[in-house]
C-alpha cells in the first residue's frame, strides 16, 4: 500500500471509531496488491501523449469504441483498453459463444461435444518473479496456480503449455547480476520444477519452448498455459446465500506463501534472495491429483454453488471473494503444523487448496464424497447478510471489515501517459555477403537451436489425448507449431479436438511493443491457421500480458 491507501485506511476506521488489527492491515495490503486487485492497470490515466501514428490510431479507435458503448464517462484506463474489444464485440451480438458468470477464473467458452454441450475453459499464468527467487518451487506452482484456475470452474486440466524466457544460460557465473541467480541454475531448475509437478500431476505438456534474450537476464518470464474442458451439465452457478457453507478442501496451511501477491508487486533488490524465499509457495502435486478427480465426480461438482482456488491470497481472498457477507473460523483451517497466527493462516498462500459454497443441507455428502478421494474437508466460514467479513481466532474477533470498503480497491491512483518514439522496425531484407557464415550464425542462435533436450523433460503423452507429438517429421526432430489434443470424454471417444499456439519475437517486441504485441497475434493465429484451426472459433488469451 502506498500513503494515499493508508490515508484511506486511517478514515475508514477513524468511522468505525477504532483502531485497525494487524491482520486487518495485512488482509487490505493483500486485497489491494497489484497482483490480486490490478493496480496498475485500474490507474485512472489522466492524458495521453504518443507521437507514434499507429499507436494514437489504435488509441482513436479506444476512444471510438467508447462512443460506441456509451463508456466515456467511465475512466480511462489500461484495463478499460484491454477489455473493451471483447465488450464491443459483445455489443454487436458476436460472443454467443462465451460462457459469463460472477465466478469466472479462466476465460470459458461454449462447444459441442458428441452432440452434448460442453464448456471449455484456458488459462495462462505467470510466476516470473517466485521463479527467480526460488525457481524450482516458483515454476512448479506456475503450473499448479494454472490448472487451479479452470479446475475452480469444474473443468478437466488434459494439457498444458510451457514457455520461459531466459538470458543466455551459458553466462559466466562472474557475470551473474548482483543479486540473481546465475541464469543456468534457473534455467535447469525451473524446468525441473514445472516438470516435476506436470509430470507428477499426470497432465501432457504437449509444447514445451524457450526463448532467449539479454533482457531476461533482468527478470525471468516463466508462463504456464493449460486447457480444461467438462460436460455444461455437471456445473452448476448460484449466488451463495445466508446459510451456505463453505468448505475448505484439499491440502494443509503453512507459512509457505506468505506475502507473496503482495511480493510479487515489489522490486527486487540485492537481498530478495534472502528474504523473499517463504513468499514462494511450496507446490503438492498428487494432492492436486485427487482435487481434480474430485472435481471430476458430477455427483460432487453438482454440489458446489461457488468456488474459488486458494491462490495468491489465501483464505482472505480464495473465502473472501465468495460471498459478501462471510464469517470465517480460522481456527477450523487445517494447519501443516502448529505456531501459526491467525494473521499468517488468513493470508497464507499454501497451495492445492479449494473453497466451495455449498447449501448446508449438502454437508455430510460433500465431506463424504471428500474423504472417497482421501481429501479433507473442513467447515470453515458460513454466508451471511450483513455485507461484512468476519475472520475469528481463538474465539476473538481479528478482522471485521465492510464489504464495500474491501473491495474499494484503496486510493484511486492517477497517471499521465507519454510514450517515447518508437523505433522503427527495419523490414529490408538483410545483405547476405558470405552465406555459409550466415548460416553458422544461424544455427548457433540459441533460439534456433534444437530444444528437444528440454522437452523431453515433460511428458508429452499421459492420457492418450494428444493427438501431435512435440517433434514429428520423419526423424520426429521438427518441433510441432501448435499443441492438439482430443476433449477428455468418459466411456466413450470423440474426434473433437483442441488446438492452442504461441507467438512472439522479444527482438522486435524490445525494439516496438507495439508492433510486437500485433505480431505476436499474427504468429499465433498463423500457426492456428497452418494446423487447420476453424479460426471462426478461435479465441486469444491476453490475461497476464
Amino acid at each position: 500500500m502506498n500513503l494515499d491507501d493508508l490515508i484511506c485506511c486511517q478514515n475508514y476506521f477513524k468511522s468505525e471509531n477504532r483502531d485497525p488489527s494487524m491482520t486487518e492491515l495485512k488482509v487490505l495490503d493483500t486485497y489491494w496488491s497489484d497482483h490480486c486487485r490490478h493496480t496498475t492497470f485500474m490507474t485512472q490515466l489522466d492524458s495521453f501523449n504518443c507521437s507514434d501514428e499507429r499507436v494514437n490510431a489504435a488509441y482513436d479507435r479506444y476512444l471510438a469504441l467508447r462512443r460506441e458503448l456509451k463508456r466515456d464517462d467511465k475512466p480511462i484506463t489500461l484495463m478499460d483498453m484491454a477489455t473493451i474489444g471483447a465488450k464491443a464485440l459483445k455489443s454487436r451480438g458476436l460472443l454467443k459463444d462465451l460462457d459469463e458468470s460472477d465466478e469466472i477464473n479462466a476465460c470459458t467458452v461454449k462447444i459441442e461435444v458428441n452432440n452434448e454441450p460442453w464448456l471449455l475453459l484456458f488459462k495462462n499464468e505467470t510466476h516470473n518473479h517466485p521463479t527467480e527467487i526460488e525457481p524450482f518451487g516458483g515454476a512448479a506452482t506456475c503450473i499448479g496456480g494454472a490448472i487451479r484456475d479452470p479446475l475452480s470452474g469444474r473443468g478437466y486440466v488434459y494439457q498444458a503449455m510451457r514457455l520461459t524466457g531466459a538470458a543466455d544460460p551459458r553466462t559466466p557465473l562472474d557475470k551473474t547480476l548482483s543479486g540473481k541467480l546465475p541464469q543456468r541454475t534457473i534455467t535447469i531448475k525451473a524446468a525441473e520444477g514445472y516438470s516435476s509437478y506436470g509430470n507428477q500431476i499426470g497432465i501432457p505438456t504437449g509444447i514445451v519452448d524457450e526463448i532467449y534474450h539479454e533482457n531476461y537476464a533482468a527478470k525471468r518470464m516463466e508462463v504456464g498455459a493449460v486447457i480444461a474442458a467438462v460436460p455444461e451439465r455437471n456445473v452448476r452457478r448460484e449466488v451463495p446465500k445466508p446459510g451456505d457453507l463453505v468448505l475448505l478442501i484439499g491440502g494443509k496451511t503453512g507459512r509457505d506463501g506468505c506475502g507473496g501477491a503482495t511480493g510479487s508487486s515489489r522490486a527486487h533488490n540485492l537481498s530478495s534472495l534472502e528474504t523473499c524465499g517463504a513468499e514462494v509457495q511450496k507446490g503438492n502435486a498428487p494432492m492436486e491429483r485427487k482435487l481434480q478427480r474430485l472435481f471430476r465426480n458430477p455427483e460432487f461438482s453438482r454440489l458446489i454453488k461457488r468456488c474459488n482456488d486458494f491462490g495468491a491470497g489465501g483464505v482472505s481472498v480464495a473465502i473472501g471473494e465468495l460471498a459478501d457477507g462471510l464469517k470465517i473460523n480460522l481456527d477450523a483451517v487445517p494447519l501443516k503444523y502448529s505456531g501459526l497466527d491467525g494473521t499468517e493462516i488468513a493470508i497464507s498462500e499454501s497451495q492445492e487448496r479449494m473453497a466451495v459454497v455449498i447449501d448446508k443441507h449438502d454437508l455430510d455428502l460433500a465431506v463424504k464424497l471428500a474423504l472417497s478421494e482421501d481429501l479433507d474437508a473442513s467447515l470453515v466460514a458460513e454466508v451471511t447478510d450483513d455485507n461484512r467479513v468476519v475472520m475469528t481466532w481463538r474465539n476473538k474477533e481479528i478482522l471485521n471489515l465492510s464489504r464495500e470498503f474491501i473491495s474499494s480497491s484503496g486510493a484511486v491512483r492517477h497517471a499521465n501517459i507519454k510514450i517515447n518514439d518508437i523505433k522503427e522496425i527495419d523490414n529490408k531484407p538483410e545483405e547476405v555477403k558470405d552465406f555459409s557464415a550466415k548460416i553458422r550464425d544461424v544455427l548457433a542462435d540459441l533460439n534456433v537451436c534444437s530444444k528437444r533436450g528440454l522437452a523431453e523433460r515433460f511428458d508429452s503423452s499421459v492420457g492418450a489425448n494428444s493427438v501431435l507429438i512435440p517433434f514429428g517429421g520423419v526423424r520426429q526432430r521438427t518441433p510441432a507449431q501448435v499443441m492438439a489434443a482430443k476433449l477428455p470424454v468418459l466411456n466413450s471417444n470423440t474426434n473433437i479436438c483442441s488446438l492452442m499456439a504461441w507467438g512472439f519475437d522479444p527482438f522486435i517486441s524490445s525494439k516496438s511493443p507495439y508492433e510486437g504485441a500485433y505480431l505476436a497475434v499474427i504468429e499465433s493465429i498463423s500457426k492456428l491457421a497452418a494446423a487447420g484451426a476453424d479460426l471462426s472459433k478461435c479465441w486469444l488469451s491476453f490475461q497476464e500480458y
